[in-house]
């Protein structure tokens, strides 16, 4: 929206009128929408968004008068929905804000409604890179602000990545890593390469879960990727609100391997070129967890492998007899909904990696160095 633009956000009310009202489509003057500015669309959790009324006049009359006014543009949204999980930060706000913002290079003033102020203390260095000016709690807020142009809500173009044939135009995940790495001030931004560099062992970060989809044989996996020649790192990357100490034990690595977990949202502090291991357990969600880090990590310009263990490799078999349907019919528990699949696949099972199976990973990630 560009025009005249008044929001007064303790009544959630956004009142709009162009500067000419010819530019803008008569159809849609006169107009109230409500809108919910929180990224997944079409998501149950957006029934937990609260509501913001956007109003559009052909002039502004009888309306309250700007007691603040800005010459910035303005973007409204949400911080409520599933923030809290490390991977919708990134995938439901912070991908979604630098795509909606980076245009702005800083001229742009954040309005948040359901604001939580530990988002805010949590990824400061990615909100302050993306605007120059105090964040707003919508909410609270009794004044009326004005502004010269508006965003309601935030752009989001596909899980946990960017889509640069989308608008706005011309970015990419390329863009945001690099981005990330300039903010957290991180020095690497390429992997090592092997062939120029033959003295250099690359580092292996391995994350080491501790309550859900553990690795439980981790001790034996170390030992195999030593002998193949990495320096083995192993680190939970669970900091809370310390990403930056996260953000310092990722970039130096080379190859990061992991159980399908949050803590692969961290690879958006990788160097370029790096590969990602991402192991895949029990239970018919390849092509989820491909689509959540797979996709992701290709498009952040990072090699990427995806191993998908059996049946003798998860610990499910310790639980149930194997004519289950977990092991015969794992569809039949995606019938049953989330909290059902989470229960089975994701909280009951851990992990014990075949290494016979699992070493050509561990060779194919070192020979993708080597390119």
């Amino acid at each position: 929206m560009k025009g005249d633009i008044r929001i007064h956000g303790n009544s959630s009310l956004v009142l709009f009128a162009p500067n000419n009202p010819n530019e803008v489509a008569a159809s849609d003057l006169n107009k109230t929408w409500v809108v919910k500015p929180y990224a997944r669309k079409n998501d149950g959790t957006m029934a937990t968004i609260r509501n913001v009324t956007l109003k559009s006049f052909a002039r502004l009359e009888k309306v309250p008068r700007c007691t603040t006014n800005h010459s910035v543009a303005a973007v409204i949204f949400s911080d409520w929905g599933y923030c809290g999980n490390y991977w919708h930060d990134f995938n439901d706000v912070l991908v979604p804000l630098f795509i909606t913002t980076r245009k702005f290079n800083g001229e742009v003033q954040f309005l948040v409604t359901q604001k939580r102020d530990w988002f805010f203390s949590k990824y400061q260095p990615i909100i302050s890179g993306l605007s120059k000016y105090e964040v707003i709690d919508f909410d609270k807020e009794k004044q009326v602000h004005c502004y010269p142009k508006a965003i309601l809500s935030l752009y989001q173009h596909k899980d946990f990545s960017i889509d640069p044939a989308k608008p706005p135009y011309g970015l990419s995940m390329v863009n945001f890593t690099k981005f990330i790495r300039e903010k957290y001030s991180l020095e690497k931004d390429f992997a090592v390469q092997i062939g120029e560099n033959p003295w250099r062992k690359p580092r292996l970060l391995i994350i080491g879960r501790k309550h859900t989809r553990v690795l439980t044989n981790i001790d034996k996996v170390i030992s195999m990727a030593e002998e193949l020649g990495f320096e083995v790192v192993v680190d939970d990357l669970n900091r809370g609100p310390y990403v930056q100490e996260a953000a310092r034990v990722v970039n130096p690595c080379d190859v990061m391997m992991g159980v399908h977990g949050a803590g692969l949202t961290n690879i958006v502090f990788l160097p370029m070129n790096a590969v990602v291991i991402q192991i895949v357990p029990l239970g018919k969600l390849d092509q989820l967890f491909y689509d959540e880090f797979g996709v992701p990590s290709r498009d952040m310009n990072l090699k990427y492998l995806q191993y998908e263990i059996l049946e003798e490799e998860s610990t499910l078999i310790d639980l149930y007899p194997r004519d289950d349907p977990i092991f015969t019919d794992p569809m039949s528990i995606h019938k049953r909904g989330w909290l059902e699949l989470s229960r089975v696949y994701l909280q009951q099972q851990n992990v014990k990696l075949d290494l016979v199976r699992f070493r050509p990973v561990l060779e194919k990630a070192m020979n993708f160095l080597r390119q």
